[in-house]
Formats: C-alpha cells, sequence, structure tokens
C-alpha cells in the first residue's frame, strides 16, 4: 500500500481471502475478495473483477443467501460475459444456476445450467474450463431434473457420471454420484433397496478418505431415506449431521440437520436454542455480506450524496401517498370483504364458517379501523397541521393489509405451492423461525381445488393461532406424500393450551370440520408447556 503496487495488494487480499475460506471464517473471506474486486476496478481489469465476484457468489451460496449469490453474480458477468476467460465465465453461470434452483426457479436454473454446459462444447474449450467442472455442471442438472420429478433423466445422467474415468479416479467426486444417485432412486420409489445401498456406499467412501461435508450431505440423505422406515436410524444419521456440520461450522447444515432433529426427537430444548443463535448469526453474516458489497457497488460521495436526498423524498412521498391509497384500500378491503361474504352465504356447507367468517372481520373493521378512523378524524378537527396524524394513518394502513392477508383470495392453479409457502413463511419473525418441509414432493397439480382451498385455510388458522397464543420460537410444518393420502404435520414449541380448552375453540372446531368436508381427519395434541402439535390427513 505504501508503495502503491496494485499487483502485490491484489496478491494479498486475495490471499488473505482464501486462507480465511479455508478456514470457514466467511466473513473475513468475503471482505478480502470484495477489496480486490475495488482494485481490480480501480485498475479497470474486467476480467479480474468477475473472478473475485464469482468468488464472492460462491461464499454467499454457501451461506444459504442465495438471492445475494445470485445478484452478486449476475454482476460478474458484466465484467466476464464479452471476455476470453471462459472458466470464470461457466462458473458464473453455474452459481446462477445453483441460486435458482435452491429458490425453486427450476426452468431459470436449467436455462443458466445448459449455458454452462455449453461453453464446453468443443475440446479445445472443454479443456480451458476443465473436465471435473463441465461433470460438476452435469450432477447440477441431474439435481434440477430430479427436483422437476424427471427422475428418469436424472438417473440416466448420475448412472453415465457413475461409469466415467474421471469420475471412478475421485473418490470424492465418486461418493457424491453415488449419493445422488441412491437419493434420487429413492425419490423415484422410496421402496427401492438398492437406494439404501449405493447412500450407504457413498457414507463408507468419505468415512474412509474423512471427507466431513460429503458426510454431512451423507447423513441428511440417510435421515430422509430412514424417517418413515426407522426413526431411530434416522435420528442417529440427523444428529450425525449435526455433529460433523458444528466441527464445520456450516451454519445452513446446522439448520438443516436441526430441523430434522425437532422432528424426530421428543425434548429439543437445548437444540431450539442452538437453532436460534445460528439462525439469528446466519441472517447477520448474510446482511453483513450484502452492505460491504453494497458499499463497495456505489461507493463515491457524489452518488452517496444523490441516494441520501432520493430516500429523504422518497420517504416523505411515501408518507403523503398514505393519505391518498387509505381510502382506496378501505374500500377494496370492503368490496372484497362484502363479495366474499355474499358468495359464502350461497354456500349451505359453509353457512357456519360465513357466519364466523363475518362476525370476525365485522369485529375487526370496527374495533381496529373505525374507531382509529373516527380518532384520526377528530385529531384533524382539532389541529389539521398535527404531524403524528400521518403516522396513525400508516398504522391503519398496515391494519388494513393485515386483515386483507388473512382474508384474501389465492391460486388454487400451478403457483398453489409457492403461494402455501409464502402464506406460511409470513408469520415468522425476529422472535419466530418457520420450517417448512417436504412442500414441493407433492404433486399438488392433481389435487382438486376444494381441498386446496381447505388446506390452505387450515393451515392459517394454526399459524393464526400461532401468532397470537404460542409465543413460539419456532414452529414446524411438514407435508408428507403417503401411498393414497398427504399427512401434514404442525408442530411448535410455544406455551402450550389445556386439551380441554382447544376442544372448545371456535377456530379449530370449524379446521376440524373442514377437514371432515374432504373425507379427512384433523388430529391436535397440546398440553402446558410443551407446545401444540396437529396432523391433518386427507385422500389425495
Amino acid at each position: 500500500k505504501k508503495n502503491s503496487d496494485t499487483t502485490y495488494v491484489i496478491n494479498a487480499v486475495s490471499k488473505l481471502g482464501i486462507y480465511y475460506k479455508k478456514n470457514n471464517q466467511l466473513i473475513d473471506a468475503f471482505k478480502y475478495y470484495n477489496e480486490a474486486f475495488k482494485i481490480f476496478k480501480i485498475v479497470k481489469d474486467s476480467i479480474g473483477a468477475g473472478k473475485k465476484l464469482l468468488q464472492m457468489a460462491n461464499i454467499q451460496a454457501r451461506l444459504g443467501d442465495y438471492s445475494g449469490s445470485k445478484t452478486t453474480a449476475i454482476d460478474g458477468l458484466k465484467f466476464i460475459e464479452n471476455k476470453k476467460d471462459i472458466k470464470s465465465l461457466s462458473g458464473l453461470y453455474h452459481i446462477i444456476s445453483v441460486a435458482n434452483r435452491e429458490q425453486k426457479k427450476y426452468m431459470e436454473a436449467l436455462k443458466y445450467n445448459s449455458l454452462a454446459l455449453n461453453l464446453g462444447n468443443d475440446s479445445i474449450k472443454l479443456h480451458k474450463i476443465g473436465a471435473h467442472n463441465i461433470l460438476m455442471f452435469k450432477n447440477t442438472k441431474a439435481n434440477i431434473l430430479a427436483n422437476q420429478k424427471k427422475y428418469q433423466e436424472a438417473l440416466s445422467i448420475f448412472s453415465k457420471l457413475q461409469l466415467d474415468s474421471l469420475i471412478k479416479g475421485n473418490k470424492i467426486e465418486y461418493a457424491r454420484v453415488l449419493a445422488n444417485l441412491g437419493h434420487i432412486k429413492w425419490l423415484q420409489n422410496m421402496d427401492d433397496r438398492d437406494s439404501e445401498r449405493l447412500l450407504l456406499s457413498a457414507k463408507k467412501i468419505r468415512e474412509d478418505i474423512e471427507d466431513v461435508n460429503g458426510l454431512i450431505a451423507s447423513n441428511i440423505y440417510l435421515t430422509r431415506y430412514y424417517f418413515d422406515k426407522d426413526r431411530e436410524k434416522a435420528l442417529y444419521h440427523a444428529e450425525e449431521a449435526y455433529r460433523n456440520a458444528t466441527t464445520q461450522n456450516s451454519m445452513t447444515s446446522i439448520l438443516e440437520a436441526l430441523g430434522f432433529i425437532f422432528e424426530l426427537k421428543d425434548n429439543t430444548k437445548e437444540e431450539a436454542k442452538v437453532f436460534n443463535k445460528v439462525h439469528g448469526e446466519l441472517q447477520e453474516i448474510n446482511q453483513s455480506n450484502r452492505e460491504i458489497y453494497a458499499v463497495t457497488k456505489y461507493e463515491n460521495d457524489k452518488l452517496n450524496t444523490e441516494n441520501l436526498i432520493l430516500k429523504a423524498e422518497t420517504a416523505k412521498k411515501d408518507r403523503q401517498k398514505i393519505i391518498y391509497l387509505f381510502s382506496t384500500i378501505l374500500l377494496a378491503l370492503i368490496g372484497s370483504t362484502t363479495f366474499y361474504l355474499f358468495r359464502q352465504r350461497h354456500r349451505r356447507e359453509k353457512i357456519r364458517d360465513v357466519y364466523n367468517a363475518e362476525a370476525r372481520i365485522s369485529k375487526k373493521i370496527h374495533d381496529e379501523l373505525a374507531n382509529d378512523i373516527y380518532n384520526v378524524m377528530v385529531q384533524v378537527q382539532n389541529d389539521h397541521t398535527n404531524p403524528g396524524v400521518l403516522d396513525k394513518l400508516e398504522e391503519i394502513y398496515n391494519s388494513t393489509r393485515d386483515i386483507s392477508r388473512e382474508n384474501n383470495s389465492f391460486t388454487t392453479g400451478e403457483e398453489y405451492s409457492a403461494e402455501l409457502e409464502g402464506m406460511l413463511s409470513s408469520y415468522s419473525s425476529g422472535t419466530t423461525n418457520i420450517i417448512i418441509k417436504g412442500i414441493d414432493d407433492i404433486n399438488w397439480q392433481t389435487i382438486n381445488p376444494e381441498k386446496k382451498i381447505i388446506v390452505h385455510r387450515t393451515l392459517q388458522e394454526l399459524m393464526v393461532n400461532m401468532r397470537k397464543h404460542s409465543n413460539a420460537g419456532l414452529v414446524v410444518v411438514s407435508f408428507k406424500k403417503m401411498s393414497k393420502k398427504i399427512v401434514i404435520t404442525y408442530a411448535d414449541n410455544g406455551v402450550g393450551v389445556k386439551l380441554e380448552k382447544i376442544i372448545y375453540s371456535n377456530g379449530l372446531r370449524n379446521t376440524e370440520n373442514r377437514i371432515k368436508t374432504i373425507g379427512g381427519t384433523f388430529i391436535f395434541d397440546s398440553e402446558i408447556g410443551k407446545g401444540f402439535k396437529a396432523k391433518i390427513d386427507f385422500p389425495n
């Protein structure tokens, strides 16, 4: 730095990035890669800048920040896309594909995976990218196809990879292929005995070569395999995955393993504390990484000043818009509520639900909106310059939005799964973590709309009860496809309630009646201090 020698400074910070990454100190690694990226930008070295963004995107993906990872990688494309460094370009395409897969955007994931694979379509380019990387891209393609339930296509790719001489010569990669092959065979047919052999073979190889990261994946796969067959074995492998993840300080893997432990073990108070601590730390790390890169991306005084002015003006305009939007939102809410009630009145089997919904919404509009509006009117009459009026209107706006969320409509088509997951996730907060498992394992397209509506409303009732009464720090909602029925389980670690109080709860009685109309059952259990559990099943 004293000599202003950018070449050696880049080398130094890049090596520090490598050092901290190998020691799982990912915040420091990200920071030093970012320092190198800044210098590459200053000296206008596009390829160097793109490479550093690829390394930063890989760290974000490893920490489970797939949205941030994708944003960083797409920025990297701007530096690399028209250059000769096809190895880095393929890496950026790959990490974007991985991020899209984790976000369940499978078509986009395949698109970028194809871009990465197509870069190696001749021997010269293949050599530049590296055969090892091409095999990794094929591995990712097979996993995306499996996510789309195209199991036969996925198995075809893995079967070819299993026979590849490069794969067979690399025990880490060979074990990865065996594990993925076994897992997808199990997804295709949960009674396939060959999948257990493949999964155990992969685990044995990883134990022999002390591949701890690979052992985490193997134990997670085996937990899923044994979950409904042998819960004792499933718990053993979940705890092994947790132990290995802890030694590697792999926060995302710790959370995944704990998610299974919560479902398999009775007393999980200590594990819940660890989950909340790690989850909080992971959020802080991801936020810190985003802020580090955001500062670099827009780092100059003029732009900072412009951004501050823009923020102030935007905030002022947003507050003014609340006044104009409020009436429209309230009218729309009342209109949609009226339409909902009239439509429901024409369905005889829903008369009791209509009455309850009408009473609930009417009470909310009266208690939470009408009184507040009256108070605001009085404030305006007494002092129209009162600065608290805007704040109060904003509170009223938020109340209308909450009421709308509880009673709004939703699609029962292709986007049903995403909307249902979004509804469940919306009840998470700084003090409540929501884990959703297996929702994409259900083929929702084969389930009729009436059943999907009842599932959505039933789970919404459980989440509303949780938010209002349970004080839960952790909620797990699991979906499972059985041979002739769908099973949904709900569990939280909240304060619990006496069973007789549940039995006489109008909301849960209505929920039970809803499930009965589709030939299903609704079983719940709770005890003071031991949380709340519910099991829903219905014919598919």
